[in-house]
């Protein structure tokens, strides 16, 4: 029997407003011109704070999940307002990385380090989870994320040894996994991300391999574009990827503190962001997702924050410069 897990708070929020960052930023700070509509957050363990948030999806009400490394889920509108919030039912051995959410509105949650995948209706009760720890099918080592497109069908990321990505069906019974530890083609290392294209296809954030790849539903290897770098059309390990509403795609590099969009193809459209506390500027972010009207919220974990993009104003993608080369931590 699963039990519930300890919530933190299971509250609707009354006057949480601001704006804020970490080191120097604080609630009197505005978004700047640089595409930056709204920023979510600021340092802390209450509600609308964060203490460095690794993932975030959007369900189809238009609910902002966030997690963080204190194992906290929390719900926010589009606006940024705090709904509510859980935590995981464990959490000592470590915290989720991934999240995802399923066409009824259930949020699941890769528990990285608990080597399986929790789940949770919209309002934070725990309903059930699946995987035990192992490199047999069905099992995993260290879950990174998890995607279920429009059909129910669930697709789990891991690394550490496993490197690959396994499917199962809406009633979480295993059907066949895809990829293996390398660098060649449908090979994998840490596979951090996923994303259900619109045609039913899967892109796969290859974060060591600093690329993305694209596969059939079925797990065939379709193609694979980028390599290691800081110049457009290179990567310095891609942490997250979505897709906007005209068919491109958006990945949120780690290594680089930045975005880039690319096309269907693999054709840089341009980057986003670069290193720093500002408006604007990310600190080694994990994670974004696309949203209504393009916006984007990108999870600027290092300045313990959530940045709301507006992807498609005029001028705000530099088709030019290199990153800045910064150690990675």
């Amino acid at each position: 029997m699963i039990s519930q897990p300890r919530s933190w708070l299971l509250l609707t929020a009354c006057g949480l407003t601001g704006l804020a960052g970490l080191g120097g930023c604080d609630e009197s700070e505005t978004p700047d011109a640089a595409g930056v509509q709204l920023i979510i957050g600021r340092t802390g363990f209450g509600p609308r704070e964060f203490s460095y948030p690794r993932a975030a999806v959007l369900d189809r009400r238009g609910r902002l999940y966030v997690v963080d490394k204190a194992a906290r889920i929390q719900c926010f509108t589009l606006e940024g307002e705090f709904v509510l919030g859980w935590r995981t039912p464990e959490w000592e051995a470590g915290k989720p990385t991934g999240l995802g959410v399923g066409p009824d509105g259930r949020v699941y949650a890769a528990d990285t380090h608990y080597s399986r995948v929790v789940m949770f209706e919209p309002d934070g009760t725990l309903v059930g989870q699946f995987g035990t720890r192992g490199r047999g099918p069905g099992e995993f080592l260290l879950p990174t994320d998890v995607a279920v497109d429009v059909e129910g069908f669930v697709y789990v990321a891991e690394y550490g040894g496993n490197d690959r990505v396994s499917r199962f069906s809406p009633d979480l019974r295993y059907e066949f996994s895809f990829g293996r530890p390398g660098a060649g083609p449908g090979e994998l290392q840490r596979p951090q991300s996923l994303l259900v294209d619109h045609d039913g296809t899967l892109w796969v954030a290859d974060a060591c391999n600093h690329r993305v790849c694209h596969f059939e539903r079925d797990g065939g290897f379709i193609d694979a574009f980028g390599e290691s770098g800081t110049g457009l059309g290179q990567m310095r390990f891609p942490y997250g990827i979505d897709q906007l509403s005209d068919g491109t795609l958006i990945v949120v590099e780690y290594g680089n503190n930045r975005l880039q969009r690319f096309d269907r193809a693999g054709r840089s459209l341009g980057t986003w962001g670069g290193p720093g506390r500002r408006p604007g500027e990310l600190a080694y972010p994990w994670a974004l997702a696309a949203g209504p009207q393009d916006r984007v919220f990108v999870v600027d974990s290092g300045n313990n924050r959530i940045q709301v993009v507006t992807v498609f104003k005029p001028g705000i993608w530099d088709t030019r410069r290199p990153a800045p080369v910064l150690a990675v931590r």
